[in-house]
């Protein structure tokens, strides 16, 4: 199961989450529009997939990923090949919403779900080797992408990505994802043929409190879900405009192929950081854990917006990356920990439904900025705010009490 995670989040984070930032500048080049306008199309993107993460949450939660994925995959394949057959700005628009509900059918919702049912007392382990797919889609499809852009052009990369995304998800949801344990007579954390329950019944993760039951209206009546909300609106907002835009940002000071290479070194760094966090975070506090991670990425970007050395600009590419995969993996962990894996999927997709929406405002915010400004430093300062901000809020995400 963790293999399959890896596998499809390599496709979907590599074309349906870094690949905006490699096509944002050719798109802008191609149509004569403004980089603005280019980056609402990313915005509108995001903030659909939070409304369809709320969608989607209960039926994963009810009857597994797999059919959501090939569902998804298609989508989302379809709408890359018809990117790059579009003449109108609103045609960019429309296709950027077919995609949005593509990519959240293939992308962490499902994946999440997978490895909070297949595992409790190593979750943290399990998902950080999951994820580190994520960061792979960045290393081995950016740089790829941008190869074709140069050689091929933009239409024939979008096309090639389209099929790439359906031949690679499809097989793997159909085939060899199975969305709990007992669907071949196996628990959590594959621990003999009955579940293992942890040393303290009142443990947020003993079984009881794992197969607890929530309703999204309980669930938003408690504290630590609107700090879950907050914290990561606020952390992912900065994330996600730093991420669409370091293309553009880096190509500046280094050039494409170096920009690009920064990019993959973002993504390595993100393996590394998570790697050695999935050693230790099942025995640390995940709060914790969220605070560094932001307090970290805070101070990467202000680093970029004021030193542009090229040194510089390496070393904290390099720095954002180790705190941004775990940035993502902690939302994952402290969400299942607060709410139990058999409601996670629901959970989750009604924090998605304001972090995704509020986050997507970065990209748009960003490319509005430096059309007025001519520079990404005042975004990148506002978003360097951002994540200090989300560090307190996110002290108060702790496992609530059952409310009735």
């Amino acid at each position: 199961m963790v293999m399959a995670g890896i596998v499809v989040l390599i496709v979907s984070s590599g074309i349906g989450f870094y690949g905006h930032g490699v096509i944002l500048d050719p798109l802008q080049k191609a149509h004569y529009w403004s980089k603005s306008a280019v980056s609402l199309a990313v915005t509108l993107y995001f903030a659909a997939s939070g409304v369809g993460q709320l969608v989607i949450g209960r039926w994963i939660d009810r009857h597994g990923p797999q059919r959501i994925m090939v569902i998804g995959s298609i989508i989302f394949g379809a709408g890359f090949i018809l990117l790059g057959r579009i003449t109108q700005l609103w045609h960019l628009y429309a296709v950027y919403l077919l995609l949005s509900a593509g990519w959240c059918c293939t992308s962490l919702q499902p994946v999440n779900n997978l490895i909070t049912n297949w595992f409790i007392r190593r979750r943290g382990l399990a998902m950080s080797l999951t994820m580190t797919g994520l960061s792979l889609g960045g290393i081995i499809i950016v740089p790829l992408t941008s190869w074709v852009i140069v050689n091929w052009g933009l239409g024939a990369a979008l096309t090639g990505l389209g099929v790439l995304y359906a031949l690679v998800v499809i097989p793997v949801a159909l085939f060899v994802i199975k969305a709990r344990p007992a669907d071949l007579g196996q628990v959590p954390d594959g621990h003999g043929t009955s579940p293992r329950k942890t040393d303290h019944e009142n443990s947020p993760l003993s079984l009881s409190a794992q197969t607890r039951t929530w309703t999204r209206k309980q669930a938003a009546r408690t504290l630590s879900f609107w700090a879950i909300v907050v914290a990561f609106i606020l952390a992912m907002c900065g994330q996600m405009s730093f991420l669409v835009h370091q293309m553009s940002f880096l190509g500046h000071y280094l050039g494409i192929a170096g920009a690009a290479g920064a990019v993959s070194l973002t993504a390595f760094a993100s393996i590394m950081g998570r790697l050695a966090m999935g050693t230790v975070v099942d025995r640390m506090n995940n709060r914790l854990v969220a605070m560094a991670c932001f307090l970290s990425q805070g101070a990467a970007v202000i680093a970029l917006a004021y030193n542009q050395h090229t040194v510089t600009l390496y070393i904290a590419t390099f720095i954002f990356g180790l705190t941004m995969g775990n940035i993502i993996m902690v939302q994952s962990l402290i969400i299942a920990e607060c709410y139990g894996m058999v409601s996670f999927s629901t959970v989750y997709g009604m924090t998605g439904l304001f972090t995704m929406t509020g986050a997507a405002m970065g990209p748009w915010l960003a490319g509005f900025i430096f059309d007025v400004t001519g520079t990404y430093q005042t975004a990148f300062t506002i978003f360097a705010v951002f994540s200090a901000l989300a560090a307190i809020a996110v002290v108060f995400a702790r496992p609530p009490k059952r409310i009735h």
